[in-house]
């Protein structure tokens, strides 16, 4: 207590005089590093870690570098640097009530952020201070790992970048961080992860580190045994650490790929449920999967997976793809797509790992169009019989369907991937604009409305007042059938030829799309209709000198681009943009075979009806419309905003986007370019110029081709030098393990040579004593043929009949003596207990006997004092009273006079080792006597006479012959009279 309250004192300073806290900081830290004792440190520690909070600035500027002094030296006690670690993270986090501070010294919230970055970045300056903490992880104690790792997050948190570095300068950090995902404690293994997580945000270098420790088998076992889908958030922390691995990181991608961790995808989309009390894995798609928020949210991590390894501008995405076809994984993603049982969430996530799976892969896309769903999957429609459908007009039939957006959007973008580069699918789908007959077996019972994936698409276009209500039916439509014809010429001619009315006077579907737009205009519908048909417009014609001839054929079309352009109110910026891009299309990709509006016609009428500057101007104000700019590839975007008219605000789709951005500034000089007067209206320019243009054009054309072809052959390069590099690895793999082999095979080689020869000798040891066995066996075999023999002679032998009834005889007679030994035995145990019974009674005859004995001897001794009284007189009795009193006032505690009667192991007299006995009478001096317990003598040391006393070592007591007689005294017997040591 005085070591306490002088620890004490010290740190309350003066008697009478106030101590602020720095100065109580102060003393703590110069305690720390000056004080010798361990105790005396820890405890000063611990004072600086109560004192972190109120008093922050102090702390951290005097005892940050004391406390990283601590970890550097006092490593090996785990509750010091626990209480280190536990002061630095109060130092560098942000407290969640710096808002209302209790403390008079708290400071205001702004003035604790920049205490907290100063001291993050006061630590992480030295580079050494962040090597210290990942040495520290090595230590196996709970507390000192978890705070280290929590400190780590906090540190990186307010200075991500300079930590980040610090971890790649120390040799072992990531390795030290990627050991927490094979800690047995669930705390610190989640704290490692969401450390790890952070790190690998938008670090390359850390990414390609970590992956190359193991990452992905580890976090794939961690998946698996928490459940996949069924676990929790760690499956979720782990699967997001997966993808900042993999995200724009090809050389992870490739690792990914090699280690076959692609092909553990569909392990990942398995629930182990119960059926029958055995455990089984069943598809995610089972109707008896009860959905929960985190396994919707697990099972859209694992989808996001698939995307990212199919992402569209992936570089290796064809080699990824080609893994995927490998592993099967198309067939789960169409089943999941398709399964009404999973939630709205999961299927969209689901068509979009389809879309990005089969984009631009022959293999995959061939697959799509050989899947049927049963009749059963489609919606509304409960019967279990009828015709499959193709898996491609399911998906147009989600996308055209009331329903999520987001679905939709997911089904949309399904099939823009389906129909990317696939001049086959693309013409598939176009050959279906005209509606099937009635009598089709595939309408599906549906003989008044036979469907088609070409002909819902054409049908949700023309017939737009159906959608009057629900303006993205026919934005879907004319953007998938955009889609459909997007640089495919002969797909572009095929929907030219398509005419809706089998009549004479039958308007193709170009007509048919142009002659809605009229309509969509009059009526005031909603913007994306008329938005999306223009689009739609805007790509058939592109590149199509036949498309842009059959639309100039109509008079009409060209003055309602016009009127439409020309508007100063009542028109949509948005619609009026597009419809001057369609004019300048028409205007570049015409041939000047429709002699009514030929190139300088148009031009002429951009200038004169107009106006170049207005022309330019609706053109510009669409390319700066964040209506165009915000348009997404995947159509719809994770953080999705709905606009006034509680619709998404989705306009364009991304590939008119790209076709607009790449070619508008063309078209615009091309239209404004004044051309100079005089000459030829149809040629102002001189031939040999136009035969210049004519050529370079034609070159130009050329090197388009030849640069498409090119690009088209850029995805098989890649994947065959991937398919390269991935040999040539395998062969240096196959070389290693081959010299291995060898190496092994060798030693097995000398090891079998050994064996052999061992097994040599055995097999010579074993026919040695096969061979002694066989003789044996003859010797049996013999033996066993002399006593059958003799057995059979014996048979009719007189004298063996004489020998076994005598047996029986002899047999019988034993049974008999057995029966009598049993009853003798019977009445030996009754008088054995006879005797016992007769040895107790015995006892306690003796037991009485003994104490009639020891109350005569005491008769006598009181009968030989009276005597000894009476002869000696009354003076000489009392003088001896006097000698007497004498005796008994010296005696205490038994070591004068009269002896203890204590009774212990040493017999009568206890455990004494001696006493004196000292007594006088009228004639005889007593003297001393002395009692040997080891040599059982009772004899007097002094002079005198008295009579002789013996106590011997076997239990005998004896007076002399004068004195009285005392009975048999054994060890187990009876204490002698109280007043036996008495002269007598």
């Amino acid at each position: 207590m005085s070591f306490l309250f002088s620890g004490y004192t010290a740190l309350r300073g003066d008697k009478g005089v106030e101590q602020t806290g720095g100065e109580t900081v102060h003393k703590l830290c110069d305690r720390v590093q000056n004080s010798t004792l361990l105790e005396d440190r820890r405890a000063a520690v611990l004072g600086l870690k109560g004192l972190a909070r109120d008093w922050k600035l102090e702390v951290g500027t005097r005892g940050m570098p004391v406390l990283i002094n601590v970890l550097r030296n006092d490593r090996m006690d785990v509750d010091i640097v626990k209480a280190s670690m536990e002061t630095l993270n109060i130092l560098c986090t942000a407290e969640p009530d710096a808002e209302s501070p209790t403390s008079p010294n708290s400071l205001p919230k702004k003035e604790t952020e920049d205490l907290e970055i100063m001291f993050t970045e006061i630590f992480t300056k030295d580079a050494g201070n962040v090597t210290l903490l990942l040495d520290i992880l090595e230590e196996v104690d709970f507390y000192v790992r978890f705070y280290t790792v929590q400190l780590l997050n906090t540190l990186l948190l307010h200075s991500g970048s300079r930590l980040q570095d610090c971890i790649l300068t120390s040799p072992l950090g990531v390795s030290r961080l990627i050991d927490l995902l094979d800690d047995r404690r669930e705390i610190i293994r989640n704290e490692g992860l969401l450390l790890l997580i952070a790190l690998t945000q938008n670090n390359a270098d850390i990414q390609k580190i970590i992956a190359f420790e193991n990452a992905f088998e580890r976090l794939l076992g961690i998946i698996i045994d928490e459940g996949a889908t069924d676990g929790g958030i760690i499956v979720q922390d782990c699967l997001q650490l997966t993808h900042n691995l993999l995200k724009y990181n090809v050389s992870n991608q490739n690792l990914f790929r090699e280690t076959s961790c692609i092909q553990r995808i569909p392990t990942l989309l398995m629930i182990r449920t119960t059926i029958n009390d055995r455990p089984v894995d069943v598809p995610i798609t089972d109707r008896s999967i009860h959905w929960t928020e985190q396994k919707i949210v697990n099972a859209n991590f694992v989808l996001e997976l698939i995307r990212i390894l199919g992402a569209p501008k992936n570089p290796s995405a064809l080699v990824n793809q080609n893994v995927i076809n490998y592993a099967k994984i198309v067939p789960i993603l169409n089943d999941m797509s398709f399964s009404p049982n999973l939630p709205i969430r999961v299927r969209a996530q689901a068509l979009y790992a389809f879309g990005d799976a089969i984009r631009g892969h022959k293999a995959n896309q061939d697959i799509v169009s050989r899947i049927t769903l049963p009749p059963a999957q489609k919606p509304g429609n409960s019967s279990a019989g009828g015709t499959p459908i193709p898996a491609v007009l399911q998906i147009i039939k989600i996308a055209l369907e009331a329903g999520e957006f987001p679905l939709r959007a997911a089904a949309a973008y399904a099939f823009e991937c389906y129909v990317y580069r696939n001049p086959d699918a693309q013409l598939a789908v176009l050959s279906t604009l005209i509606p099937p007959p009635s009598s089709n077996p595939n309408a599906d019972n549906d003989t008044e409305n036979p469907e088609s994936a070409g002909s819902l698409l054409v049908s949700s276009i023309v017939d737009w007042e159906s959608s009057r209500k629900e303006p993205f039916r026919t934005w879907f439509a004319a953007t998938m059938l955009a889609h459909a014809l997007n640089d495919n010429l002969q797909g572009q001619h095929l929907a030219l030829a398509t005419k809706l009315d089998e009549r004479e006077d039958a308007v193709s579907l170009l007509h048919k799309c142009m002659y809605a737009l009229l309509c969509v205009s009059r009526e005031t519908a909603d913007v994306r209709i008329p938005v999306s048909i223009l689009c739609l417009l805007c790509v058939w014609v592109h590149e199509c000198p036949k498309a842009v001839a059959e639309l100039l054929t109509e008079g009409s079309n060209i003055q309602f681009l016009v009127e439409q352009i020309n508007q100063s109110s009542g028109v949509n910026s948005l619609v009026q943009g597009v419809a001057a891009f369609l004019l300048g299309l028409l205007h570049e990709f015409n041939d000047d075979s429709e002699p009514t509006f030929t190139r300088a016609s148009l031009q002429s009428l951009v200038t004169s009806r107009i106006g170049v500057d207005v022309f330019a101007s609706r053109i510009e104000r669409l390319r700066e419309a964040k209506e165009l700019n915000n348009a997404s590839q995947h159509i719809l975007k994770k953080d999705l905003l709905v606009g006034a008219d509680n619709q998404p605000e989705v306009y364009f789709d991304y590939m008119f986007v790209e076709l607009f951005k790449s070619s508008h500034d063309r078209i615009v000089r091309s239209v404004t370019t004044v051309e100079v007067k005089g000459g030829s209206p149809k040629r102002k320019t001189p031939l040999a110029d136009e035969d210049a243009v004519k050529t370079l054009k034609e070159k130009l054309a050329e090197q388009d081709t030849e640069l498409t072809l090119l690009r088209d052959k850029v995805p098989a390069l890649e994947q065959t030098a991937a398919e390269a590099e991935q040999r040539e690895t395998e062969k240096t793999l196959l070389q290693a393990q081959v010299t291995s082999l060898e190496v092994q095979l060798q030693e097995v080689a000398t090891e079998h040579a050994a064996h052999i020869d061992t097994l040599q000798e055995a097999i010579e040891a074993f026919k040695a004593a096969l061979a002694e066995s066989e003789q044996n066996h003859q010797n049996l075999i013999h033996e066993h043929e002399k006593l059958k023999a003799k057995l059979s002679a014996g048979k009719e032998d007189p004298e063996r009949e004489a020998l076994t009834a005598e047996c029986a005889h002899l047999k019988a007679a034993l049974a008999e003596k057995d029966e009598s030994y049993q009853a003798l035995a019977a009445e030996h145990e009754a008088l054995k207990a006879a005797q016992a019974e007769r040895e107790e009674v015995h006892r306690k005859l003796t037991a009485d006997h003994e104490d009639l004995l020891l109350m005569f001897a005491d008769t006598d001794e009181e009968l030989e004092a009276l005597k000894a009284s009476i002869a000696g007189g009354v003076g000489g009795f009392a003088g001896q009273d006097e000698q007497n009193n004498e005796y008994y006032a010296d005696n205490t505690n038994g070591q004068e006079g009269h002896p203890s009667h204590d009774q212990g192991d040493g017999g009568a007299y206890g455990n004494v080792e001696s006493y004196t006995l000292k007594g006088y009478d009228d004639s005889n001096f007593v003297g001393y006597n002395h009692y040997a317990p080891d040599s059982g003598d009772y004899a007097p040391d002094g002079a005198g006479d008295g009579p002789p006393q013996q106590y011997y070592a076997d239990g005998q007591y004896h007076y002399a012959a004068d004195g009285p007689n005392y009975a048999h005294y054994d060890s187990a017997g009876y204490a002698p009279p109280p007043h036996h040591t008495h002269a007598q």
